[in-house]
């Protein structure tokens, strides 16, 4: 075809080159199109999902979940690129700008009139602004990493979240999880610390820390988790001193832990602690002491701190108690007051200050406030909410707060005439009553 309209001259000629390459050029950009394999319909997706999903054992759904967690991170973090390198250029010349605004702006106040004296402002509470969304499970994942396979994590940050003079130490620890740790609010993971345990000869034994961090993490990129971790160690009655011999061996490697360090991890475990699933309105009561106020600070950021469908459907009322030796000791205060500004309706914030603030049962001059304590209290709108808005009550910390909050509880159903066994058996039944200590 090419050799005839080469050796043509006539207009008719050229005419029909034209046109054949024209038809021959749209014939390879069709083959090119077709090489590309169109995505399954998202309506089309589920199906398939469904229809395999008995051929699957727990341990391969688990696999699923997490290759496709990786892949939607992937595709998110292309996105972001696109866009960033799309709008840099137009990005740096508003900074530009502005810094030139703001340089001719302070050049012009310098040269006529000081400043005028601000009177200060409360400081305005921001409301989030990134939707997320793509972390959102049909299933609970669960197990996805075991013991024989950890996860390789990385230490992003160790930071001290309680006061200087707060008694003891307590550290936020932010571990990258590369997006291959998918979890949900209320879930725990187990930190595998390097080692051998001395008395058996054997690696050290993993221990289990409840995640302080909604499923997106703390940058809202979902490649991260969180943990709050109390240094234990272990002191002399006689002497009065830390007998190093004897102090924790997973947190104080957490606690001195620097950035860029190697985490083995496993998980995520545990289904006894998550948010309610098919009742947006249902209350939602937590109870925690120290550190176990960590998936509190979960349930608190997916419900109000970050814009989540979580966050848009919760109609009812959360209600934190927490249980602290002294004010410096409070965990994530900031975070738990912005809640309360974004949603003063729908967040209640109730502090037990043991060392500051006297029983407010007693009043007795010299005692003390403890958590179970504020749940007396506040007995007649707990029990409201547990008997008429369908609550769930959650319990998080030491092992120890358990008998004296039942006690509370028991002295309260007594006074209304309640069975307090038969009570709680119900909201077990209900699976509206949640513990987890240690």
């Amino acid at each position: 075809v090419f050799v005839v309209g080469a050796n043509s001259g006539d207009e008719e000629a050229e005419m029909m080159r034209s046109l054949l390459c024209g038809f021959f050029a749209t014939m390879l950009l069709l083959g090119s199109a077709s090489a590309w394999t169109a995505p399954v319909s998202s309506s089309s997706r589920p199906q398939a999902l469904g229809a395999t999903r008995e051929r699957f054992d727990a341990r391969t759904m688990s696999e699923v979940m997490a290759r496709e967690h990786e892949k939607t991170l992937e595709m998110l973090a292309a996105a972001r690129g696109e866009v960033v390198a799309e709008y840099a250029p137009r990005i740096a010349d508003l900074e530009a700008e502005v810094r030139l605004a703001a340089k001719l702006g302070r050049a012009l106040t310098t040269a006529t009139t000081p400043p005028p004296k601000e009177e200060p402002k409360a400081a305005a509470v921001a409301a989030p602004t990134q939707e997320l969304h793509f972390l959102e499970y049909d299933d609970v994942p669960l197990h996805v990493h075991g013991k024989k396979e950890p996860l390789e994590a990385t230490v992003l940050s160790v930071k001290r979240a309680i006061g200087a003079d707060a008694p003891g130490e307590i550290c936020h620890v932010v571990l990258d999880s590369k997006g291959k740790l998918p979890y949900v609010e209320g879930q725990s993971v187990g930190i595998l610390p390097p080692g051998v345990d001395a008395a058996k000869g054997k690696p050290h034994t993993q221990r289990l820390y409840s995640i302080a961090s909604s499923r997106y993490g703390d940058d809202g990129a979902g490649t991260s988790v969180s943990l709050c971790v109390r240094r234990a160690v272990f002191v002399d009655t006689e002497t009065n001193e830390e007998d190093p011999s004897k102090k924790g061996v997973c947190s104080n490697f957490l606690c001195d832990a620097s950035p860029g360090a190697s985490v083995q991890l496993t998980g995520p475990t545990g289904k006894s602690m998550l948010l309610p699933v098919d009742d947006d309105a249902a209350d939602v009561i937590m109870v925690a002491t120290g550190t176990g106020v960590a998936p509190f600070r979960g349930f608190v950021n997916r419900l109000f701190l970050e814009r989540t469908p979580a966050a848009a459907a919760f109609e009812g009322t959360a209600w934190l108690f927490l249980g602290v030796p002294t004010s410096s000791s409070l965990l994530y205060p900031e975070e738990f007051e912005r809640a309360k500004a974004l949603r003063p309706d729908q967040f209640k914030l109730t502090y037990a200050i043991s060392r500051e603030e006297t029983n407010p049962v007693t009043n007795e001059p010299g005692s003390k406030c403890y958590v179970q304590h504020r749940l007396h209290q506040y007995a007649d709108d707990i029990f409201h909410r547990l008997e008429h808005n369908g609550a769930h009550i959650y319990f998080c910390g030491l092992k120890g707060m358990m008998p004296g909050i039942e006690d509370t509880l028991k002295l309260a159903c007594q006074q209304r005439g309640i069975d307090f066994t038969t009570w709680m058996k119900q909201l077990k039944k209900d699976k509206r009553w949640h513990v987890e200590v240690y």
